[in-house]
């Protein structure tokens, strides 16, 4: 039995028609980073080298040369299903990485320009892949930056045009990674309470972050790559994913600076929790057999039980199983676990309200919405809160202040506490993203908002009121965007996020828990000291320990796990 909603194959089976999902790239993607200057003569050299797995071909994308489905792994399909990624063999011949890869199994609720063949499910487990831009495949030892996407652990791509690595590598002559990983249910479940040799199934998404990372130590070197100079960039799920590997022991072998957008190690799990989350009677026998569709559906009907988007962007997460992720990040990072690794951290300053695009109830908000999501801890001070962002906020809706709180609660306090302990042992830098549309569509300076800018693709999908704002304020949103890859780059080659900009921004001084100097990236760009400290502060009681679906859904009744209650309902990506 797999849990008592789903006792029958009849139930599970899809009328959903099965394809391998290969990407193939919109009409002018190869030249995406154009639109922020990417435009060079051509590529140094031919698109080609050799690795110790074997030579490889790539194509040549304006100024930069790709190489696009590069497996880091081995296929995580049969007996693999559920283990642990396993390194990846040597190939005959040459390697044609040309044309794409696939894309991870999900559900994908319409077409949009990410995804441009129309496809509502994808389901091909042999998606463990990386995508490499680079000026040239000579041995200049350039900086190596590599992408974790976000997208709830449940859906998103490295193949995302939003994700185009042109710019970045072309304007900061830096090696460019972006990775596939396992989502959902076939990456974040844990299994070990059922059949113990599956103990830490859980965090396989995160090993296979991992196990890229440990690739790209071993190879980029032939991709005119610094093997000993990697940036870890992750935005919301893949911020929390790099986060908890703060978490683990020695972190310093995979990466030597991390960029956090719009997440923390927080959000790793608590191992209660984990427990709490997975549906009772998991037979492993009976997943292991399952059709790709099948995981799928019972994956939505999980997700399907959760009471809103936001409790269903953060279900599937890395947790504290004790092994790898051996404990709580800040605490870890507190005590120095995490020395020696730069750390650049931030937020959106109306992050929650990407959300009202897919839950009509985070729209229309109230504040006795919020008390779901209160932690009880502060339960004594919150009407002083409350009335501190009302007074911050004159004339905000009841909504908008609730989702501020949530913004704070869930992203931009715990990113300054993170900056805070690692600026004991490291250089250490925060950031605030406040540019937004100028639209009767907009929702502000919301989630995702800043990744256009951070790849330099001026691509808004997701983000209302973009591409209008593009169409009347192209210069000035280049302009934001050459700057913040000039920055993102120079922290990536030297820690120092100052090191490459030519004044036409502030400089960017390190944070402290002293002064709190923060970057806002806005048209233009300035630094602000201890922005909104005040309602920062209030938080001051909350220990963020249990920042997972406790957050979420607080108010639970007593012995009633999330994983028992399945309904039929779809969810929303977040």
């Amino acid at each position: 039995m797999i849990f008592a909603k789903i006792r029958t194959a009849a139930a599970l089976a899809l009328a959903l028609t099965i394809g391998v999902a290969v990407w193939t790239p919109p009409a002018g993607a190869a030249a995406a980073g154009d639109s922020a200057g990417a435009r060079s003569a051509g590529v140094r050299g031919a698109c080609a080298t050799t690795t110790s797995l074997g030579a490889v071909e790539g194509r040549a994308a304006g100024s930069v040369c790709t190489f696009r489905g590069i497996p880091y792994a081995a296929p995580p399909v049969g007996a693999l299903r559920f283990r642990p990624p396993q390194p990846t063999t040597s190939w005959h011949g040459t390697l044609r990485a040309t044309d794409g890869t696939r894309v991870c199994p999900q559900f994908r609720d319409q077409q949009s320009e990410d995804y441009p063949d129309d496809k509502s499910v994808y389901a091909d487990e042999d998606c463990l892949y990386l995508n490499i831009w680079t000026p040239a495949t000579d041995h200049r030892k350039r900086p190596v930056l590599v992408f974790i996407h976000g997208g709830a652990a449940t859906y998103g791509t490295a193949n995302e045009p939003r994700y185009d690595g042109t710019t970045l590598a072309f304007k900061g002559d830096a090696v460019v990674v972006t990775l596939n990983y396992r989502l959902g249910m076939l990456g974040w479940t844990e299994l070990g309470g059922a059949d113990a040799a599956y103990r830490g199934s859980g965090n396989n998404g995160l090993r296979d972050q991992m196990a890229a990372l440990t690739w790209v130590r071993q190879h980029v070197a032939d991709f005119g790559g610094d093997p000993w100079n990697v940036t870890a960039i992750g935005e919301s799920e893949g911020a929390f994913s790099i986060g908890a590997m703060l978490g683990t022991d020695n972190p310093n072998r995979l990466f030597r600076r991390v960029i956090l957008e719009s997440g923390t190690g927080y959000l790793a799990h608590e191992p209660a929790m984990e427990a709490k989350l997975t549906p009772p009677n998991l037979d492993v026998a009976a997943l292991r057999t399952m059709s790709t569709q099948q995981i799928l559906q019972l994956q939505q009907q999980v997700l399907g039980a959760l009471p809103n988007a936001a409790a269903r962007a953060v279900y599937f997460a890395p947790y504290i199983d004790g092994t790898l992720v051996r404990g709580p990040v800040l605490q870890r990072v507190t005590t120095g676990h995490a020395k020696g690794i730069d750390i650049i951290a931030g937020s959106n300053r109306d992050e929650m309200r990407y959300f009202e695009q897919f839950d009509p109830a985070m729209r229309h908000m109230t504040q006795n919405d919020y008390d779901a999501f209160f932690p009880r801890q502060l339960n004594g001070q919150r009407r002083r809160m409350v009335t501190a962002y009302q007074a911050g906020r004159p004339g905000a809706s009841e909504g908008d202040v609730a989702l501020a709180m949530l913004t704070d609660q869930g992203l931009r306090v715990p990113a300054t506490r993170l900056a805070e302990a690692q600026s004991k042992w490291a250089r250490t830098y925060v950031y605030q993203f406040d540019w937004a549309p100028q639209d009767k569509d907009s929702l502000g300076a919301v989630h995702t908002a800043e990744l256009p800018f951070v790849f330099g693709t001026l691509r808004f999908t997701g983000i209302p009121g973009g591409q209008q704002a593009l169409a009347t304020d192209r210069a000035r949103m280049t302009r934001l965007s050459q700057q913040m890859v000039a920055t993102w780059t120079s922290f990536a080659r030297t820690g120092d996020p100052n090191a490459r900009h030519t004044g036409d921004r502030p400089a960017w001084p390190r944070y402290t828990s002293t002064k709190r100097t923060t970057m806002i990236w806005d048209t233009p760009p300035h630094v602000a000291k201890a922005p909104r400290d005040a309602e920062r502060a209030l938080w001051d009681g909350f220990d963020f320990a249990g920042l997972d679906l406790n957050f979420f859904y607080g108010r639970e009744p007593a012995g009633q796990g999330i994983g028992a209650r399945v309904s039929s309902t779809g969810a929303h990506p977040a």
